[in-house]
Parts: structure tokens; sequence; C-alpha cells
């Protein structure tokens, strides 16, 4: 099986500038550049460039796949728009972390399955997910309740979380892709 990399950035709040096209032009011969967003794909070798830090000078959100079984979101929020505390304490070693950066907070959400995803394809996946943007800053935070259940069943330190938490709640469409985009199948009602 080839090596599979997809990046995505996406500006939510308004257009990148010429001089933001620019850069992400830049770092790569495979970019794919519009006036709110820029894309990589990769089946050997890795971006150049740093997400984090091209999240805080351009970008709102970020989207990383690859077919090994890991996926990424990092999302920046102008500080006063989320409740700092309440995200830092939904926090996870290593899956849910929130840091805030100056003016900025950013929250990164990573899961690995480890029996990877086999064939994948990471475009059209981040229109399905844009909405968690808002359930964050809504102070809606089941998704992220949702990303620690993931967690448990994936290093296996809880037999059925999962399907236990699904019968407990009804998910929005984006957090269903969310589960679609991680490897699993698992259809609600």
């Amino acid at each position: 099986m080839s090596e599979y990399q997809y990046y995505e950035f996406c500006s939510v709040r308004s257009p990148l500038s010429a001089q933001a096209r620019k850069e992400m032009y830049s770092l790569s011969s495979r970019a794919k550049v519009s006036t709110h967003g820029a894309t990589y794909v990769y089946n050997y070798g890795n971006f150049r460039g740093n997400a984090k830090q091209l999240l805080l000078k351009y970008f709102d959100v970020f989207f990383y796949i690859a077919n090994w079984g890991t996926v990424e979101l990092m999302f920046k929020y102008p500080a006063e728009k989320v409740d700092v505390s309440a995200l830092k304490k939904l926090a996870i070693k290593h899956v849910v972390d929130c840091q805030q950066r100056d003016e900025n907070v950013v929250l990164t959400v990573h899961v690995n399955n480890e029996e990877g995803f086999g064939w994948t394809e990471g475009e059209g996946l981040l229109p399905n997910l844009l909405s968690l943007y808002d359930e964050i800053k809504n102070q809606d935070y089941q998704w992220l309740h949702l990303v620690s259940v993931i967690q448990k069943e994936f290093a296996g330190e809880q037999e059925n979380a999962l399907s236990d938490f699904l019968s407990t709640v009804s998910l929005s469409s984006t957090q269903q892709a969310f589960l679609d985009a991680v490897g699993i199948g698992y259809k609600v009602g």
C-alpha cells in the first residue's frame, strides 16, 4: 500500500490575502490554493510547512489525514470567543490540546486509529467537518467527549465505550462525519 497524506487549511472568517496565497504556493509544487484555503497531497515525503504556525498566521482551520490512521484537526479562535478554561478541562494528553497563543486559542484534536484506513482520501472531508468549529465556539463540547470515547476504544481502555456513549446521545451530522473520517462506520439511528 502506498503512503497518502492530505493537508488542508481553511479560512472561515475572511479571504486570504495575496501574500498568504503566495506563501502557501511557495511551500510546495503540490499546492492548490484558493481565496479561502490551501490543500496539499503527498504520496511520499511530507509537507515542509509548519501547520500550527500557518494556522496562527493565516487560517482558522487545519485538517490532516494519513492512510496509516491519523486524523488531526486544529481550530484557531479569538480568545474572547471561547471558554479557554472549559476547553483545557477537556484536554487529553496527545489527543486533545488547548493552547492560548497571544490573542488566539488553538484547539488541537489528534486521533490515531492504529489499524489504519487502507485506502482513504482527504479531499472533500473538511467541508463536512467545519461545523465542529462552530459547535466548540458555541460551547457545545459533545464532539470532544466523543473524541475521548474514541480514544478509549482505540487504546482498548474500555470495552464498548463507543457503543455505550452513542446509546446516550444524538450525534450531529458533523460528528457523524468525524466518526466516518476516523474510520468508524458506526451509524446512529
